[in-house]
């Protein structure tokens, strides 16, 4: 009976170490929960995060999501690799609408000249998915630098 137990409390044990989504979800959790205690870091909503490098002009207009916006974008994951920059080459000029969910809902709230850097949760970016540099739930950081938009 004692060997049952012990098998069955192994199996259970093991069956939740290998639920490594769950794990990833966890960690991504308490990552926002980390980050939202900074002072500097605006939570737009769960898994949406922003700190202001630098303001542009605060009357300025605020992008809608069929306008083409030029930017600067330098992506890293929470470990610090970079999975893609436009820092090394042009801006990106792209309709906003275009962009993944979390920049869409982050760049709308932007103002040309402004630079932040943005958290993303993966529900709102790349998910289960991911991409080629990007493993699947991870949360996406981006330096974002709004230079124009397109009338």
């Amino acid at each position: 009976m004692k060997y049952l137990i012990t098998i069955i409390s192994l199996s259970l044990l093991f069956s939740c170490v290998q639920d490594s989504p769950n794990i990833k979800q966890i960690e991504n959790l308490q990552f926002f929960i980390d980050n939202k205690e900074s002072t500097d870091v605006i939570e737009v909503e769960k898994g949406l995060q922003y700190s202001i490098i630098k303001n542009g002009n605060p009357d300025g207009a605020q992008p809608t999501l069929d306008q083409v916006i030029t930017a600067h974008f330098h992506g890293t994951l929470t470990n610090g690799d970079v999975f893609w920059t436009s820092l090394d080459t042009e801006p990106l000029s792209i309709e906003l609408g275009g962009l993944i969910e979390g920049c869409q809902k982050l760049i709308s709230l932007m103002r040309e000249g402004d630079k932040w850097r943005v958290f993303i949760d993966p529900t709102m970016a790349y998910g289960e998915e991911g991409r080629p540099g990007i493993p699947s739930n991870s949360i996406l950081i981006f330096e974002i630098e709004l230079l124009e938009i397109e009338s």
